[in-house]
């Protein structure tokens, strides 16, 4: 995948992991926060080329290999 397609991705599941915390009924939401905060981080590294693959575990289990 390309770096750009990558950081989409990302920022796509930045977005339901935010959805997900405002649909939740109690207030722990705290594994929401720290995916969400997991992702952020994702994306600073990929933009600057830091990381070449990555893996995210929630909801499902995928790994992305970039491509410049």
């Amino acid at each position: 995948m390309g770096r750009g397609s990558a950081v989409t991705y990302l920022l796509g599941q930045r977005r339901t992991w935010f959805a997900k915390i405002s649909a939740a009924s109690s207030g722990n939401v705290e594994m929401e926060s720290r995916q969400v905060e997991l992702i952020e981080r994702l994306i600073l590294d990929v933009r600057a080329g830091r990381l070449h693959t990555f893996e995210l575990t929630h909801p499902k289990p995928v790994a992305i290999f970039i491509s410049d």
